[in-house]
């Protein structure tokens, strides 16, 4: 429980700090958090396709779980600290370059 409140404290702290443009939700008593990529401008299909090819990504497609997730992508963070500053690392390059 101790490395997952690390992992989400990293995962808000490195938010807040590098990428703007994405917002997060303190993610409470799970290892899922749900990033709000709204402000990046893109429909479903352009999100989805942004985070794996343009991010390297595999995260969840907010709209699969109803129209309130549209513009959301949802981070496993149950997983190494270095693995999490990857995909932020990745992320964090791929808006860059928009």
């Amino acid at each position: 429980m101790d490395y997952l409140r690390g992992n989400r404290d990293f995962l808000i702290g490195y938010i807040n700090a590098r990428l703007p443009q994405i917002k997060t939700a303190e993610p409470e008593g799970t290892y899922l958090a749900w990033l709000d990529c709204r402000e990046l401008g893109m429909d479903n299909d352009s999100l989805e396709g942004f985070m794996l090819e343009k991010a390297g990504l595999w995260v969840n497609q907010g709209y699969s779980f109803g129209s309130g997730g549209e513009g959301f992508v949802r981070m496993n963070i149950g997983c190494p600290r270095s693995t999490l500053e990857k995909a932020l690392r990745r992320l964090d390059t791929a808006i860059s370059s928009l």
